[in-house]
């Protein structure tokens, strides 16, 4: 038995940009609907699960009401990592604090922002929660999140080292786009294939 799971990161959010982590920023309505109508005219899935925060949950909210047989499901732990005192910041208005997303960027396991989420524990979050949807997904489903919590997921599917800061860096997770992983069972174990990251709608 195989399930497909769409991990599709939101859209392009509005405003100046920023470190937007917790901070509860929105998409334009018109994006929304263009990612909407394109995940329903690309993908099959009967099912829906996003985070809670407005740019996610907007989008599932839009899918569910254009086809009211697709059941939605919001999951608080697929947030995006809390970037403390400087989440929701704009870059423009960081000054001498910048050098503190620097050094962040540059060792994020080792360097915590001030009152931030450690990543130790954001990835620990969004890998229990993973589990969970993959041990009861009976059926293809659309997960609707962030940037980091994708790719949490994927270092999690892949086995890789989710505390390199390339793989942050390096590994790009567009807005609006989706990234597709395959899950087979076979004689009670579960074995996953990634068949595309971030294919840009």
């Amino acid at each position: 038995m195989s399930v497909n799971i769409y991990l599709i990161r939101h859209g392009k959010t509005l405003g100046a940009a920023a470190l937007n982590g917790r901070t509860d920023v929105e998409v334009a309505k018109k994006t929304q609907q263009e990612i909407c109508q394109k995940l329903l005219e690309q993908y099959e899935f009967t099912q829906v699960v996003s985070s809670p925060l407005s740019r996610c949950w907007e989008l599932g909210k839009l899918l569910h009401q254009t086809k009211p047989s697709l059941s939605l499901q919001s999951v608080a732990a697929f947030q995006e990592l809390d970037f403390g005192r400087y989440d929701g910041v704009p870059y423009d208005e960081l000054g001498e604090n910048w050098r503190d997303l620097e050094a962040f960027w540059q060792a994020p396991e080792k360097v915590t922002l001030p009152g931030a989420e450690p990543l130790s524990l954001g990835f620990a979050r969004v890998q229990l929660a993973w589990q969970q949807l993959v041990l009861g997904c009976q059926t293809d489903t659309a997960l609707i999140a962030h940037g980091g919590t994708i790719r949490f997921i994927l270092a999690d599917v892949l086995g890789v080292n989710w505390a390199n800061p390339k793989w942050y860096s390096t590994l790009e997770i567009a807005n609006q786009s989706v990234t597709h992983i395959e899950i087979n069972r076979y004689q009670g174990e579960t074995f996953f294939k990634v068949k595309t990251i971030g294919a840009r709608l």
